[in-house]
């Protein structure tokens, strides 16, 4: 039975839908409380305050096959190989590569689960709570404008280099952006205001940034990453060769 939200701000919370495609794999998220992507097949945006979960065709048999039925909260993140997480196969091809280990809370069971009728094909959906709990249908789960696309694009259209899913610690920022002094790290959220916070050691600066405040300023969005740029020893305006190292 899934949890009833009556705070605006928890609808507001993200979730990030994942593709299990076995048994094996979301037996464990239930009984050991972790789900695993690989690094280089994570999507652009990994962090989320939950983690849903879409049962492909592998799931024929049940009635959840080709739906999201389950959900958790997210609690924290690793980065390890693949030996390091399954150490009973650590001779598997793969064994070297890295994945995000993701640790979640108890699965719920969507009240209403949200079918595939005619989008079927997905790797992973970035969405709101709100939306995964009213949802009909797999394909209004996707937003139609991402916030977090057009913080990425204007900073690649400022000669930036943004970097995905680097982690800070135990969560992952949104965006990353390498300079001469640190890393300055951009996480979309939207609980607070725009504020700075430092990460663990001291070449992290993490800024940050409401998901609504970018819909509606944009420019006073980046005029504050600016600025956080200039005091870790770069701007938002530094051409290749300058300031900024990548």
């Amino acid at each position: 039975m899934a949890e009833e939200y009556t705070d605006p701000y928890s609808l507001k919370r993200t979730v990030l839908v994942a593709v299990v495609n076995n048994r094996a794999d979301l037996r464990r998220a239930a009984s050991e409380g972790w789900y695993r992507i690989p690094q280089r097949r994570a999507p652009r945006r990994v962090g989320a305050d939950y983690l849903a979960f879409y049962q492909t065709g592998a799931f024929e048999s049940e009635t959840e096959a080709r739906t999201v039925s389950f959900y958790a909260a997210i609690r924290r993140y690793q980065l390890l190989s693949r030996a390091e997480l399954l150490p009973d196969e650590a001779d598997h091809a793969r064994a070297e590569e890295y994945y995000f280990r993701i640790e979640i809370g108890p699965l719920m069971r969507l009240a209403r689960p949200v079918p595939a009728t005619t989008f079927r094909r997905l790797t992973f959906i970035h969405t709101t709570l709100e939306r995964l709990l009213n949802a009909k249908d797999v394909k209004e789960l996707k937003l139609e404008a991402e916030p977090f696309q057009a913080l990425w694009s204007a900073l690649r259209a400022s000669r930036l280099r943004p970097l995905p899913n680097r982690l800070a610690g135990d969560w992952p920022v949104d965006i990353a952006l390498r300079v001469r002094n640190g890393h300055l790290g951009i996480r979309l959220d939207e609980s607070s205001d725009m504020r700075e916070a430092y990460g663990p050691g001291d070449n992290w600066r993490v800024l940050r940034i409401p998901e609504s405040r970018i819909e509606v300023d944009l420019a006073g969005c980046l005029g504050e990453i600016g600025a956080a740029l200039v005091d870790l020893g770069g701007s938002l305006d530094a051409k290749p060769g300058r300031e900024i190292v990548f």
